[in-house]
């Protein structure tokens, strides 16, 4: 026995020592992960475990909703009509479960497609989808351009005087 854990000491260190770790073939293939925190390594597993989430709820809500229709389709026996549905069918019951399958598929699909953007934009919450939205369309350039530019007097004068009357400093008594 112990040779058999001498030999997995030694073919351990010697895999570590031929550097073939984790790590080591990420960066011998040039991955950007590979210099990753393990924070941010953390909150793309959590993006990528949502999308597939969704994913499957809504591979598993199509398939449902395939089968119900399967399940409520009319099909008449050899001497029945079928041109008209049976007098039992009941109208209000098939519009219902219409509406509830169509929801469920539209918000499985809905929450895949945005938890799938979020997980490619790197995209964790609203803010963060505001900012990488306000960069990606030139906003902060123009933010920026707009905070160096110079304020006129008059500009100025309006802007003291809107800020004083939302903070009710405004006296309206010396109005003449």
């Amino acid at each position: 026995m112990s040779s058999i854990s001498n030999s997995h000491d030694s073919s351990s260190s010697s895999s570590s020592s031929n550097g073939i770790g984790n790590n080591d073939i990420l960066h011998k293939l040039n991955f950007a992960l590979s210099d990753a925190s393990s924070e941010y390594i953390q909150r793309r597993k959590i993006q990528m475990a949502r999308f597939f989430t969704f994913s499957a709820l809504a591979i598993f809500t199509t398939r449902f909703i395939h089968k119900q229709t399967i399940i409520r389709q009319y099909v008449p026996t050899l001497f029945q009509q079928n041109h008209q549905p049976p007098t039992s069918y009941n109208f209000t019951t098939d519009a219902a479960v219409a509406v509830g399958a169509g929801t469920l598929a539209c918000g499985t699909i809905s929450g895949m497609m945005i938890f799938g953007l979020a997980w490619i934009l790197d995209v964790s919450s609203l803010k963060e989808f505001g900012y990488r939205m306000k960069e990606l369309m030139g906003g902060d350039v123009k933010e920026r351009e707009l905070s160096e530019m110079s304020i006129d007097e008059d500009v100025r004068s309006l802007q003291d005087g809107l800020n004083d009357l939302i903070e009710g400093k405004y006296d309206f008594d010396k109005i003449e």
